[in-house]
């Protein structure tokens, strides 16, 4: 089971203003994805890998409030087979936190949740 490093979710108590940084300062090329009303984040995707900022209130399943000391709040990794992966989970003995129709969430040993998803 190999597993590929797709990207980082960043949460903000101001996404939009944390995605007009990254524009400004980093110079990344990050597209809204929603509309008002609806779930709103950024994010850039370029050659496999993705940066998303989200808000940490919509986001709070996850993640709230978001973490002053460190952005990275989770890792996703990109997997071909949603049921193989969860098969690989069970002969490793591991319970995901979450499973939705994309993507499993697995807490890892210092408690963070790592996404591994199809997207």
């Amino acid at each position: 089971m190999k597993a590929t490093f797709r990207g980082v979710f960043l949460t903000s108590e101001q996404p939009e203003k944390t995605a007009g940084f990254y524009r400004d300062v980093a110079g990344l090329t990050l597209e809204t994805v929603g509309e008002g009303g609806a779930y709103v984040y950024w994010r850039i995707d370029a050659d496999g890998m993705q940066i998303a900022i989200h808000d940490a209130d919509a986001f709070a399943d996850y993640s709230h409030p978001a973490l002053a000391g460190s952005n990275l709040t989770h890792l996703y990794f990109k997997i071909a087979d949603l049921q193989a992966f969860l098969a690989h989970l069970d002969v490793l003995g591991l319970q995901p936190y979450a499973i939705d129709d994309v993507v499993v969430t697995v807490i890892d040993p210092d408690g963070r949740k790592v996404l591994f998803g199809t997207a």
